[in-house]
C-alpha cells in the first residue's frame, strides 16, 4: 500500500479472530489514530484482546516514537477494560517488526 494503514484484530478468550477491522489511513509517512477508535472497536467486537498492525509504505519496519507512544497509550486505556494487547506488528515490504520480539511492547 502506498499509505499508513492502522487494523485492529480482536480475539477471543482463546486467542482466535473475531474481528479484524481498518480504523484509520493515513499519507506515505504517519497515520492519525484516537484510542477511542480502539476501545469502540475493541468494546464492540467483544475482544478479550487485541493485536495491533499497520505499515510503514516508505521506510523500515523499526517502530518510531510516535509508534511506541501510540501503542503505550493504547495499552494504558485498554487495561482498565481487561482487554489485552498482545503485539504491534509493523509491515515494510518483506520486514516485519514485532513489539513484543524486539522487547518494546509496554507493560500492562
Amino acid at each position: 500500500r502506498a499509505d499508513e494503514v492502522f487494523y485492529v484484530v480482536s480475539l477471543d478468550a482463546a486467542c482466535r479472530v473475531m474481528h479484524a477491522a481498518v480504523l484509520a489511513h493515513g499519507t506515505v509517512a504517519e497515520v492519525r489514530l484516537h484510542p477511542r477508535q480502539v476501545v469502540e472497536t475493541a468494546l464492540r467486537s467483544r475482544a478479550s484482546s487485541v493485536l495491533f498492525i499497520h505499515n510503514h509504505p516508505a521506510g523500515t519496519a523499526r517502530p518510531s516514537t510516535d509508534d511506541l507512544r501510540l501503542t503505550e497509550t493504547l495499552v494504558k486505556v485498554l487495561q482498565p477494560l481487561s482487554i489485552k494487547v498482545l503485539d504491534h506488528i509493523i509491515v515494510a515490504g518483506d520486514q516485519a517488526y514485532s513489539f513484543v520480539r524486539g522487547n518494546v511492547m509496554p507493560k500492562s
